[in-house]
């Protein structure tokens, strides 16, 4: 798989996820059959055993994780070029959340036999899986502190700012737009809020003209219409 291949089409190399080199991703592509899933369907299931590894090719999947109440709490968007299941496959334990296809999805499954055996056979090719599941898991942690810690509003902005970051495309002059359903319980999730308070953040990022929050547009999406002045407004360094 080439580059440009790897790289075509929406959300392409989106999400937190550590890049393998592309010669990489095509030797652990050929060793896996493709599935695709239809919107909504679940690709892998919370619980489930660690029996493969898969390559997210096309489309966007959600990992969400359940509750002790039974309510499934947002993690993440992952886009093309991510892997999906991999920390189960590292240390062997049921899957650890449940993944599933925001839209139309294609994923290329890798049975445990055949990618045990293939890493078995090329030290570099693990080391490099390896330090792609470390890195990710680094970025998952640092991710959820930085969304849980200060006040709720400068919490809500690193989200949208984030997402902007790995899931926006242009809009009209400095306008991002967040190509996602980042919709408000899963921005409340990543936060740790109630659904009514980031409406009521996001409508006060909206009067500072910094956010539309995209009711007038269809599909509604979030926008951030002014990323370098969010990013003042929160503190955070120039993007």
């Amino acid at each position: 798989m080439t580059t440009q291949e790897r790289t075509d089409g929406p959300w392409a190399g989106a999400g937190p996820d550590p890049a393998l080199d592309p010669a990489l991703w095509g030797a652990l592509r050929a060793l896996g059959h493709p599935v695709d899933f239809a919107a909504g369907g679940t690709i892998l299931f919370q619980g489930s055993p660690s029996e493969s590894m898969l390559l997210l090719e096309e489309g966007l999947a959600t990992v969400s994780v359940a509750a002790a109440d039974g309510a499934e709490v947002f993690l993440a968007f992952r886009g093309p070029g991510s892997l999906l299941g991999e920390f189960g496959y590292v240390d062997r334990r049921p899957r650890s959340a449940m993944v599933r296809a925001a839209v139309p999805t294609r994923c290329r499954v890798l049975p445990r036999p055949a990618l045990d055996r293939f890493l078995g056979a090329d030290p570099e090719a693990q080391r490099a899986v390896t330090a792609a599941v470390v890195a990710k898991m680094r970025a998952v942690t640092d991710r959820r502190v930085r969304y849980t810690q200060g006040r709720i509003g400068v919490r809500i902005g690193r989200v949208l700012l984030d997402h902007a970051r790995e899931f926006g495309v242009p809009g009209p002059g400095r306008a991002v737009v967040i190509d996602v359903p980042l919709v408000h319980p899963r921005i409340a999730d990543l936060v740790g809020a109630r659904s009514r308070i980031v409406g009521l953040e996001l409508a006060r990022l909206q009067e500072a003209g910094l956010v539309d929050t995209g009711y007038r547009s269809s599909p509604r999406k979030l926008r951030v219409l002014d990323p370098e002045g969010l990013r003042r407004r929160l503190g955070e360094p120039a993007g």
